[in-house]
């Protein structure tokens, strides 16, 4: 089946996240045959399509139902600037979150007084991931060594940490395509409930 690989973004111990979509529509998460995410070094990188063969995980916790175990892969393409990603998900029908965060997720974030988003326990998307076009420019910043990308209007900002190991940008123009998914579960050593954190994953046909 083939694949549109989206997105590939930092994890600990030299892992990374591989986000894809099928041409049928599907989020997946390509983790290998044994059920590990991948290594950074992954031929697998964002804006190619492979044609994968993979299994269904035999654990999933939602949100993140889109994990599955690859058990073949070959290259077919890159996605060059004739095929646009937003047509691609247009084509499918796949929603776009659109203007203000607080649409993301279908309403289900919560925000810390710094402007990080999470979801938790008592309100659960249907996914972990998704695609988003903002009303308001968003801007890179760094902070405590981290990138994030915030957004800003008259009611105060939100702030994303960008994952991604594409090159930051320093804005991500309004009307821009972007990839936003939520990390696995953790809590800060039981002084927080269980939360997914949100995050900046990608963005598309990008133009400066």
């Amino acid at each position: 089946m083939e694949n549109l690989i989206l997105s590939k973004t930092h994890m600990k111990e030299g892992k990374c996240c591989v986000g894809a979509i099928t041409t049928s529509g599907r989020y997946v998460r390509l983790l290998t045959s044994h059920g590990e995410n991948q290594a950074e070094d992954t031929e697998l990188a964002p804006r190619q399509i492979w044609d994968i063969t993979f299994v269904e995980s035999y654990k999933t916790e939602p949100p993140h139902v889109e994990d599955v175990l690859v058990q073949s892969q070959k290259f077919m393409k890159n996605v060059n600037d004739k095929i646009k990603i937003i047509d691609f998900i247009k084509e499918r029908k796949i929603p776009i979150w659109r203007g203000h965060p607080d649409a993301l997720f279908d309403k289900m974030i919560k925000w810390t007084d710094n402007g990080s988003g999470y979801i938790a326990k008592d309100a659960i998307p249907p996914h972990s991931v998704g695609f988003w076009v903002s009303d308001k420019n968003l801007t890179h910043s760094i902070y405590f060594e981290k990138h994030r990308y915030s957004y800003k209007n008259n009611y105060g900002w939100k702030s994303l940490p960008y994952k991604g190991f594409d090159e930051p940008v320093k804005v991500i123009p309004a009307g821009t395509l972007i990839r936003v998914s939520l990390a696995r579960w953790w809590d800060a050593n039981g002084t927080t409930e269980l939360r997914c954190s949100l995050q900046l994953s990608g963005w598309y046909d990008y133009k400066e």
